[in-house]
């Protein structure tokens, strides 16, 4: 989402609070106030409106390939607004509130890359269903995402059972990653071709869920806050100086500084989305060090130094301290440059995935060529070199079969005699 619609949004979308992240992690103890798209007149108990509505079922079992939506079992009564049409007056400890909160983030995610998007994302399964169905709390340690439904339990106590301190419709980082799906699902497709092993289309969709996940959660203010103060904007070097432990209880941090490459991993896809999605968040921190260079708040010299890479000859204190003194006094303006890397990386990865279908034979080849024309629509390719150097590192390339590697001699192309 801009920040420019983000600000529209205030003044006629309707409020709810939500977590940043789950509040057993102790990280934001009280809900961030944020608002929707839908004005508080369009909106109808439950919470429900024309894109997904929320149904609070009792003794519900999970959907099965048997059963799926609409549920028609028990029950409770539908979430009310306030008087003024909002729900940012539940209490947060309330079932009520769980069902909004489920409810507000899967819209607020909607919202956010329908902005990137540039125009409204139909559901793929808008065949059989007009709406998207929540079911917020179910009394099952999983959730699960499925063909016009998403409904969640609980986590799991460490020695079994089910943990209702954990409830996953509280999760903004889970609900988003599975919506995630459903978004690549509508704008990409699925592969067609019975031959296609799906390697890296599988994922791709790993990788995409983390991703929408890590964009939306960046449009918390607090989570903004708290990602800047804990770095002093020092983003690229956060794992390099093992405070990765630190920040070990935002799962978006821990996701997106990985150094993983393509030579470190195989073909289940949650492992194999990881060079994909370091390479694409790499390509964040690059244009928010570029954004900084250009506002002069830091200098070349330390952009240098602290995108060196792994295993290189780094002063780390030095770096960090460098930015520390940058950072001081320059609080706003390093989050406006981080905001507005966010939404180039929004804009492109939905410019990119957008032109990806079909996906028949995908690669994450592929992908990088995608990046690189949506950059030159963007931007008109500002950051071309980047984008290679991020991939190059992450081993992300041809395949040495490749056709695309295959030279053509004059001979074989007819102009010379056999």
């Amino acid at each position: 989402m801009s920040m420019q619609l983000d600000a529209a949004l205030k003044n006629t979308g309707t409020r709810f609070r939500i977590f940043p992240q789950p509040r057993f992690l102790d990280i934001f103890p009280q809900p961030e106030i944020i608002h929707i798209s839908v004005p508080p007149n369009e909106i109808q108990p439950g919470p429900t409106d024309d894109r997904m509505y929320v149904v609070d079922a009792i003794n519900k079992l999970p959907y099965s390939p048997f059963l799926r939506p609409p549920y028609l079992g028990a029950k409770n009564p539908p979430v009310k607004p306030g008087p003024d049409g909002h729900f940012d007056h539940l209490d947060p400890d309330s079932r009520e509130f769980s069902c909004a909160t489920m409810y507000a983030t899967v819209r607020r995610v909607l919202d956010i890359w329908e902005d990137y998007f540039g125009h409204k994302i139909e559901w793929h399964f808008e065949s059989d269903f007009a709406r998207l169905e929540l079911i917020p709390l179910i009394e099952w340690d999983n959730a699960q995402s499925g063909y016009g439904f998403l409904e969640f339990g609980y986590g799991r106590r460490p020695q079994g059972g089910i943990d209702h301190s954990r409830p996953y419709c509280e999760n903004f980082d889970v609900l988003a990653h599975e919506l995630g799906h459903s978004i690549i699902f509508a704008e990409v497709g699925v592969p067609m071709s019975a031959g296609d092993d799906r390697i890296d289309y599988r994922g791709m969709h790993e990788s995409a869920g983390d991703l929408v996940a890590i964009v939306a959660s960046l449009h918390f203010n607090s989570l903004v806050d708290y990602l800047l103060e804990r770095t002093k904007g020092n983003l690229f070097t956060v794992n390099e100086l093992n405070r990765v432990g630190e920040l070990d209880k935002s799962r978006q941090i821990r996701i997106a500084f990985n150094y993983s490459r393509m030579s470190d991993v195989g073909v289940e896809p949650h492992d194999r989305s990881l060079p994909l999605t370091g390479g694409i968040f790499d390509i964040m921190v690059e244009v928010f060090q570029k954004e900084l260079l250009k506002r002069n708040l830091i200098t070349q010299d330390l952009a240098d130094r602290s995108t060196s890479g792994p295993g290189r000859n780094q002063d780390l204190e030095a770096i960090q301290a460098d930015f520390a003194a940058a950072y001081a006094g320059n609080e706003a303006e390093f989050k406006t440059a981080l905001l507005e890397a966010r939404d180039y990386l929004g804009r492109l990865l939905a410019l990119t995935w957008g032109k990806l279908s079909p996906p028949n034979f995908l690669t994450y080849h592929t992908i990088l060529r995608g990046l690189l024309r949506a950059d030159r629509e963007l931007t008109n390719g500002q950051h071309q070199q980047t984008i290679r150097e991020c991939f190059v590192w992450r081993e992300i390339t041809l395949l040495p079969e490749s056709l695309l590697l295959r030279s053509h001699t004059l001979r074989e192309c007819g102009f010379v005699p056999k």
